[in-house]
């Protein structure tokens, strides 16, 4: 098996999850193999975004290691727009808490402002 030609195949089947572009054109790189699997990343054609994966291509899988159903995707995100990055500097920027708060779910979070 060319695992290079499958991982190829496959990215068809994704999008990129930050900008929404398909991973058809995307820069692959095996970057390994362990344990029955490859490290390979993912470099976004339009926004060069990367990820790194381990990939299970055949043979027997750990047991935490849950497949996709056939033909799911991960839900598309809009693109970041200005706004949005606009709105985190201001945020960061009246921030004072620790960084484990401000990654806690919203309802957990906040900014010196909002503190009582």
């Amino acid at each position: 098996m060319n695992i290079l030609r499958f991982l190829r195949e496959q990215a068809k089947n994704y999008d990129c999850s930050v900008c929404g572009t398909n991973h058809s054109r995307s820069e692959i790189s095996v970057l390994g193999k362990r344990e029955g699997a490859w490290v390979v990343r993912v470099a976004c054609s339009k926004c060069e975004t990367a990820i790194t994966l381990l990939v299970y291509a055949g043979g027997e899988k750990p047991a935490a290691v849950t497949p996709l159903a056939s033909g799911s995707k991960r839900p598309k995100r809009p693109p970041l727009t200005l706004d949005d990055v606009l709105d985190a500097h201001d945020l960061l920027g009246s921030y004072t808490g620790d960084a484990r708060a401000l990654f806690a779910t919203s309802e957990r979070v906040r900014s010196s402002s909002t503190a009582s």
